[in-house]
């Protein structure tokens, strides 16, 4: 099979034609043939680039292209207008060359799948034919970009021959055994292109660097690639922009550069962008939908995975197996442990508070940490998780698919491929004693379902299935020679040309993968694939490694983002062709929000985070020096000591009527929950179209989403637009639930650059329209299956309650025993999950029996309290949650965490004569309570006269109710409860209010 390519793409004729105009005037030079080695250069010695030419050609191609976008209504692809050219300065590689030099690097932005390397190789004729630019360089970071290039530059020959009739073009990937091909490619009159990873010349000792006398004279090779004053292509530059890469690719004098990149890191004089959101919305790459694997109900404890183990075995890199919320995005959180270490203090999680890590290490080649608290992490899972459950559910997952999508396409000439990625290549070759765990369960779940496909029926697994590892046999010291397998990045020369070995291997077969003729369907790799190759019929990518990093998501799904081709080597455009299907092990939720996030912030700038405006609270020192707030403080820093009366058995008894409540209180049994859904990028496209007389706006709001529906969500009112004022909320008013927090705060027409702020932070001025991108899961189904999942070993389930609750040992195992009998065999099966259950039950009632039990007497033991930290002269506060309270609080504005709480001081303290004076409890001010309680922070301090003129010193804590028990939640009554007792010992009226009764200051316990 032979891929066709068309030459007609107008996105892609774009990114070339706008680095073409770059030169625009410059006119074409051309080398004169001459006998003998003279060095053919893109321009000739002493002649350069004018910078103010290219300035001004730069900025022609900005604006053109802007505009374009702006009547094409996707302002998220504009580019801006450089105010200079950008260059690359500094010094040549140290002991190469000290001399400063510098030159011009243009950027071109473009997701994977949509032909990038295509683009930059018909630039290379684009530019020979109008210039006679002949001599280029293509960097890459990889072997495996280094291979995907030379594939590339293979199988486009014959078609930009058609093109352009041009047989005079060479493509010489360097190899430092063939050092004489840079005097060849330095001398050729026609078009050459030197291929060059960046490890063989970002250090002096590279060949490149030193005599041979494969090169007689008086150059050295790097000298003869100067002399040619090459353009030189970076492809993923982002993955060579240490200090050392620039330094090396300054030795080589470039000309200019251009950096071709879909994940670009910097863009300096960028002149062409194709956003990843745009891909989707234009159907130049797959649409991608999601099914995430994920194991649940594990006793409301975080799982943890390990997911390796240092050489040394002083450190292990662990993952959080759910997740944590950061920015409003969920993502899965890895951390690096060594022995010694507080798992709360790395991820301030209260599941994992009191996990220290005991011993990390390898038994019998098996890697693990141990905790303290007996939980051990190995390779195939821990602490309540079953890796070999997930891949077996993950890879059933995935061939259904398979087979449901080969089905579809069938008649369309498509052989449907499958890729996954590996956590350990041991994994899936196994050991000398059988096969990897991965290969096995790929065998069996292969079996059980071949007979649903006909082309599949008669097939064993392995005439199926191909994997690609690097390999290498090496012999140790006294020992026989063994295959090793390369898990990571290659380090050595003997691990680079195993690489490049399984590279030219996977590259060869790129197109015969697409034949129906070829019996395999189902790739498995570990790292060597996540960049340099794809394959456009790749339709599920199944992630059986643990991918945190949303880039590397973005790389491994970039393997499969391509149009898909049929047996004739013809690109298809068809919806329900291209859709690629992702097997993430985690849910649909955190993988596709982490992803959409990637996405969205390639956009472009994100929209300001909010800065809402503040205020300053001044102390009022009349109140602050007063007899009485000193009399009151120093009652307040007494301490009160507490003793605690356990009877345990009123606290079984009590645990035991706990164990009847089957609604909360149920021992978790694992679970494997499947989510699906499509991946959906929806963006709000803001334009001011007017500003009216009377303070409103009217504005143009556009939603669009990468399934290709758009909307004016404005309607035709004033010609598209709709009327704002200030208050207007979006959300509200459109009947929009992604728009929930478009509240509209100002309108400024009279500003120079006129604009609308909203609550958010979100701004849209009258000169440029701004996007909001938001992700879309409303398409998501589940569904859960709890057969086939493992039983683990149990570990002393006593001994963990007992440290949780410091309960006696025989306490512990009098409630352990007193577990419900159709409960106890959930033990087994989730042994993690029960006793964080079985403790979690425990602390519960014994908080509530402590919180009934206690006893407080008064101590002369005194806070340590610095009361200048706690009340400084002034707070800065945010200005929409102060209330005035100049009257009588102790500063002049106080902050409200509620609605109940303005209410409170606004309506009661401020207004009642009898309030001397009040304060709201500084956040820093916690009450030592009981550790099963918590330290505790009450809400208000007040002194006020009674009817008989007496100052009474109050605390009052506002919940909205003065019945303690309608409380929320149980710790919230606890504390309560115990705060009563507390503050009666230290003689202080305290209660619990609504904050709108008239009479708040009587106490309901008198």
């Amino acid at each position: 099979m032979k891929l066709k390519f068309n030459a007609n793409q107008e996105f892609q004729l774009k990114a070339i034609k706008n680095v073409v105009d770059l030169f625009d005037g410059i006119g074409e030079y051309h080398t004169q043939f001459s006998l003998g080695s003279e060095i053919s250069p893109n321009l000739p010695e002493g002649e350069d680039l004018d910078e103010d030419f290219l300035k001004d050609n730069l900025q022609f191609v900005q604006e053109e292209f802007d505009m374009e976008m702006d009547a094409r209504d996707t302002p998220t692809m504009k580019i801006g207008v450089s105010n200079s050219l950008e260059k690359e300065r500094g010094q040549m590689l140290e002991g190469v060359s000290n001399d400063i030099y510098e030159y011009p690097s243009f950027s071109i932005e473009m997701e994977t799948g949509t032909g990038k390397t295509y683009v930059y190789l018909r630039t290379i004729h684009e530019l020979n034919q109008k210039y006679g630019f002949n001599k280029y360089v293509i960097v890459v970071p990889s072997i495996a970009i280094f291979q995907g290039v030379k594939k590339s530059w293979e199988i486009t020959q014959n078609h930009f021959k058609t093109i352009y009739g041009n047989d005079y073009c060479a493509l010489r990937a360097y190899d430092s055994g063939r050092i004489q091909e840079v005097k060849t490619f330095a001398t050729a009159k026609n078009i050459e292109i030197l291929l060059i990873t960046m490890a063989a010349f970002n250090s002096v000792s590279n060949n490149l660097y030193k005599p041979t006398d494969k090169l007689p004279g008086e150059l050295l090779p790097y000298e003869y690639i100067q002399q040619t004053r090459p353009i030189v292509i970076l492809d993923e530059p982002q993955n060579m922009s240490s200090q050392k890469s620039k330094d090396a690719l300054r030795t080589l004098k470039p000309l200019l550069s251009l950096r071709y990149s879909a994940t670009h890191k910097e863009t300096p004089n960028l002149v062409y962008r194709l956003t990843p959101v745009e891909a989707f919305r234009r159907n130049l790459v797959k649409r991608i939908q999601v099914v995430g694997v994920e194991q649940r109900e594990l006793g409301g404890k975080i799982p943890i995975s390990l997911k390796k183990v240092s050489g040394t075995g002083r450190s292990a890199k662990v993952t959080l197996a759910t997740y944590t919320s950061k920015n409003g995005i969920q993502k899965i959180e890895e951390v690096i442990l060594k022995t010694g270490d507080d798992l709360f203090s790395k991820t301030h999680l209260e599941e994992h508070r009191g996990m220290t890590v005991h011993n990390i290490g390898s038994a019998k080649g098996e890697e693990f940490v141990e905790f303290e608290n007996g939980t051990v992490l190995n390779a195939f899972g821990g602490d309540g998780i079953s890796k070999p459950d997930i891949f077996r559910y993950q890879i059933r997952e995935t061939l259904s698919q398979h087979i449901a999508h080969q089905k579809r396409v069938e008649r369309h000439g498509v052989k449907v491929l499958s890729l996954f990625f590996i956590d350990k290549v041991k994994n899936f070759v196994g050991t000398a004693e059988g096969e990897g765990i991965i290969k096995k369960i790929f065998i069996e779940e292969f079996n059980a379902v071949k007979d649903k496909l006909d082309k599949f029926k008669d097939k064993d697994p392995e005439e199926v299935q191909a994997s690609y590892f690097a390999s290498y046999r090496n012999k140790p010291k006294g020992g026989e020679e063994e295959t090793v397998y390369i898990d990571k990045e290659a380090t050595n020369d003997k691990q680079r040309k195993a690489e490049k070995r399984q590279f030219e291997l996977i590259m060869k077969k790129k197109e015969e993968l697409l034949s129906f003729d070829n019996e395999v369907c189902f790739i498995f790799a570990h790292s060597a694939l996540k960049e340099g190759w794809d394959n456009p019929n790749v339709f599920q990518i199944c992630t059986l490694n643990q991918t945190v990093s949303a880039t590397k998501k973005r790389q491994e799904i970039g393997r499969g983002l391509r149009l898909a081709v049929n047996q004739k080597g013809e690109r298809l455009h068809d919806d329900q062709v291209n859709i690629l299907t992702v097997i993430a092990n985690e849910s649909y939720e955190s993988f596709a929000n982490t992803l959409q996030q990637e996405y969205i912030e390639q956009e472009g700038e994100a929209p300001p985070k909010p800065k809402p405006k503040r205020a300053a609270a001044k102390r009022q020192d009349k109140f602050y020096t007063s007899e009485d707030f000193k009399d009151f403080w120093s009652k307040l820093t007494l301490k009160s000591n507490y003793k605690i009366n356990v009877d345990s058995d009123i606290l079984l008894a009590e645990i035991k009527e706990k164990f009847k409540d089957k609604k909360n209180n149920t021992f978790p049994v694992p679970k494997v929950v499947i989510s699906k859904g499509n991946f959906v990028i929806t963006t709000f496209t803001y334009r001011i179209k007017s500003f009216e007389e009377d303070n409103t706006a009217i504005v143009s709001i556009v939603k669009e989403d990468t399934k290709g529906n758009r909307i004016n969500l404005g309607g035709d009112l004033f010609d598209g637009g709709m009327k704002i004022s200030e208050g207007d909320d979006l959300e509200r008013l459109l009947k929009e639930p992604k728009l929930r927090g478009f509240k509209v705060n100002s309108i400024e027409p009279n500003k120079s650059n006129p604009d609308i702020e909203f609550k958010n932070g979100f701004k849209v001025s009258k000169f440029k329209p701004e996007t909001y991108n938001v992700s879309d899961n409303r398409d998501v189904q589940s569904k859960d299956s709890k057969s086939g999942l493992t039983k683990f070993p149990v570990f002393n389930v006593v001994n963990k309650l007992e440290k949780a609750t410091s309960l006696t040992k025989e306490t512990c195992f009098k409630i352990l025993k007193a577990v419900p009998h159709d409960e106890q065999p959930k033990l087994f099966r989730n042994p993690e999950g029960f006793t964080n259950k079985l403790i979690e039950i425990t602390k519960n009632a014994l908080a509530i029996h402590v919180a009934e039990n206690i006893e407080f007497e008064l101590s002369q033991d005194m806070k340590q309290d610095d009361l200048e930290e706690l009340f400084p002269k002034k707070v800065n506060y945010v200005q929409t949650e102060i209330v005035d309270s100049t009257e009588h609080g102790l500063y002049d504005a106080t902050q409200k965490d509620s609605d109940i709480e303005e209410v409170f001081v606004s309506s009661k303290l401020e207004t009642d004569n009898n309030v001397e004076f009040f304060f709201k409890f500084p956040s820093k001010y916690k009450i030592d309570f009981p550790k099963i309680i918590g330290n505790y922070n009450p809400d208000w301090g007040v002194i006020r006269k009674d009817n008989n003129g007496v100052k009474v010193q109050l605390v009052r804590e506002t919940k909205g109710t003065r019945e303690i028990e309608n409380l929320r939640f149980v710790h919230e009554i606890n504390k309560v409860k115990v705060a009563m007792k507390h503050f009666k010992a230290l003689g202080i009226d305290y209660d619990v209010i609504k904050g709108d009764e008239p009479k708040w200051y009587t106490n309901k316990q008198h």
